[in-house]
């Protein structure tokens, strides 16, 4: 019989399971995903992982998809700012819109990025979740492109998509991206090398790479 720990309601079992997973994802990456070794983080009993989710890929699932929502909602709330103040836009703030929920925090863990728990994801998905998170991406996406398009009339539109594509790649940034790595290697070239920091330096960086 599949009981919750304590007085866990299932509710609460289903978030300490997601938790959990996002935690491990970050830490030690998706092979690192055994039913044994959520359960251990959640502290909960293993059978609960397939009882709630019905092994580790509907955890998988679940959390990509709350994690592209994250992205997807921080994206459509600046959009609708943009659209409250109506055109012309200015260029900083459509990259903002392009670069500003590619730093949004984790699902279940905000100490960590949502796109950071999507590319370990994405490295054991089928094409069948890809096209869902798509779906919850596209319209946005879109709507940047064709703001940044406005901003930038004399920029061919496939130049100007691949530059969207590599701006957007390079948000996750080089490994190791969380704590894998417990030593403290930051270059003293970089000074200050925080998440706010690197965060100005990426809008910097994607405003710089996306003009001609």
């Amino acid at each position: 019989m599949n009981r919750e720990n304590d007085n866990d309601t299932p509710a609460q079992t289903r978030q300490k399971l997601l938790r959990a997973t996002e935690i491990l994802l970050v830490r030690e990456g998706v092979h690192a995903l055994t039913v044994r070794r959520i359960a251990g983080e959640a502290d909960v009993n293993s059978a609960l992982v397939r009882y709630h989710f019905g092994g580790t890929d509907g955890l998988l699932d679940e959390l990509a998809l709350r994690n592209a929502a994250c992205m997807a909602d921080a994206r459509d709330a600046l959009l609708e700012g943009l659209s409250e103040t109506g055109p012309p836009h200015d260029f900083d703030e459509i990259v903002d819109a392009l670069v500003l929920p590619l730093w949004a925090e984790a699902a279940m863990a905000p100490e960590h990025r949502a796109i950071i728990v999507l590319d370990e994801i994405f490295a054991r998905s089928v094409p069948e979740l890809h096209e869902k998170i798509w779906a919850l991406f596209a319209e946005g996406v879109n709507r940047v492109t064709t703001e940044l398009g406005r901003c930038l009339p004399d920029t061919d539109p496939t130049i100007l998509a691949w530059r969207i594509r590599f701006v957007t790649a390079a948000a996750l940034d080089v490994p190791p991206r969380a704590t894998r790595s417990r030593s403290n290697d930051a270059r003293s070239v970089y000074r200050k090398d925080d998440r706010e920091e690197r965060l100005h330096q990426f809008q910097l960086f994607a405003r710089h790479a996306l003009r001609p």
